[in-house]
């Protein structure tokens, strides 16, 4: 199965992380379109389940005091009462009022800010000048409701009758196409997540003047998000982003049911420092993957976690060192017999690793003791030569 599914990796490289967001996202399509008229208590029910979804989902971030997808989802719901007050003080007019036209403009710009800005705490000085951005951005809207001026007109880019004007759907496209190109470079199911919430967040607007559009798609955009927020929390937490691998505290977590006999293979990237000068960050983390996949594909029984940036772990359940020792010297050839290509150079990269084994014994207290015995053994050996696997 983890051969079959490294397979498809490399030709679906967004199958594991856009599987989930793409099926909330259709499962939005499939009740707007083919459930519909939907009777008044299903969209209240959907409308009080938004409110509960969104704030289950900006607490959740507020604990991990997390800025990016809070912030999409703060601005997903302040978008989504503006509209509904709209709706309820205008009627079927509220489509050609200014303040209507000025929130489908600044929802895809607020959106796009927020998406393009790095990753950083919450709880932070930052927050407080944004939030004060978004309050800035709609009392200028007010304003110029008040005066009745629309946005789009001074640019001939007025309402339509699908409820968001050219503009809005100019910018939607271009954050669309945007977020598409960096879920693709990522992989990051949090950054795919967003590509689908943007997506439905934009059917939202264009069918706002359905009883249940709005609803549906908002509500669909912020489960979504909300999800998606848990389990990319999870896999920071437990798995490696970069390789996907379990990390150093899904080691810690799973060492309790480790069985009474086992191994720990310790591996270690040789030059690790020398080759993250020579091929920058980008380069490193790709050679990184590279030899990941390499690992998996030579041990498809072992567990492998990826414990620091240049260190994998393996477990060898039911073996002792010997024949753990045979399966990492396997590993250790194969990485130093491939030939890695990297983009932007025309010559193959040759790498190797290093490796040492140690078997649990009775009187190891816990699994990091084991771990221990085998990077004192791996260090022993490391200042005589590179490329080898020893023993503890």
């Amino acid at each position: 199965m983890r051969q079959i599914l490294l397979q498809l990796e490399k030709f679906f490289p967004l199958l594991r992380n856009s599987a989930l967001p793409a099926f909330l996202f259709a499962l939005s399509l499939l009740g707007f379109y083919a459930a519909q008229p939907l009777e008044d208590q299903t969209v209240i029910n959907i409308h009080t389940a938004f409110y509960g979804t969104s704030l289950l989902c900006f607490l959740l971030l507020l604990y991990f005091n997390r800025s990016k997808p809070a912030f999409f989802i703060l601005n997903l719901t302040i978008a989504y009462i503006l509209i509904n007050l709209l709706k309820r003080m205008l009627g079927d007019a509220y489509i050609a009022s200014p303040a209507y036209a000025a929130l489908c403009i600044i929802l895809p710009l607020n959106l796009t800010l927020f998406c393009a800005l790095p990753e950083k705490k919450l709880l932070n000085k930052r927050s407080v000048y944004l939030l004060l951005f978004i309050f800035c951005e709609y009392a200028l809207c007010e304003h110029l409701n008040r005066l009745g001026i629309n946005l789009g007109s001074p640019l001939g880019l007025d309402t339509t009758p699908s409820s968001l004007n050219n503009l809005a759907l100019f910018l939607f496209a271009a954050l669309l196409i945007s977020l598409f190109i960096l879920c693709a470079i990522t992989g990051s199911i949090l950054d795919t997540a967003l590509f689908f919430a943007t997506f439905s967040t934009c059917l939202g607007l264009y069918y706002s003047a359905s009883p249940s559009g709005l609803t549906i798609f908002f509500g669909g955009a912020a489960l979504i998000t909300l999800l998606a927020a848990a389990e990319h929390l999870y896999h920071s937490t437990y798995k490696d982003s970069l390789t996907g691998l379990p990390g150093r505290n899904a080691f810690i977590l799973h060492a309790k049911d480790f069985p009474l006999k086992y191994s720990i293979g310790l591996i270690l990237i040789d030059d690790y420092e020398r080759l993250s000068k020579v091929f920058g960050r980008w380069g490193i983390n790709a050679l990184v993957k590279m030899i990941t996949l390499r690992l998996l594909e030579t041990e498809t029984e072992a567990q492998i976690y990826r414990y620091a940036e240049d260190e994998f772990v393996i477990i060898f359940r039911g073996e002792d060192k010997n024949t753990a020792f045979e399966q990492m010297e396997e590993m250790r050839r194969s990485i130093a017999s491939a030939e890695f290509m990297l983009r932007g150079y025309k010559k193959p990269i040759k790498l190797t690793v290093s490796g040492s084994v140690s078997e649990k014994k009775r009187s190891d207290a816990n699994a990091v003791e084991v771990l221990v015995r085998a990077d004192k053994a791996l260090q022993k050996a490391y200042r005589f030569t590179q490329n080898i696997t020893s023993k503890a």
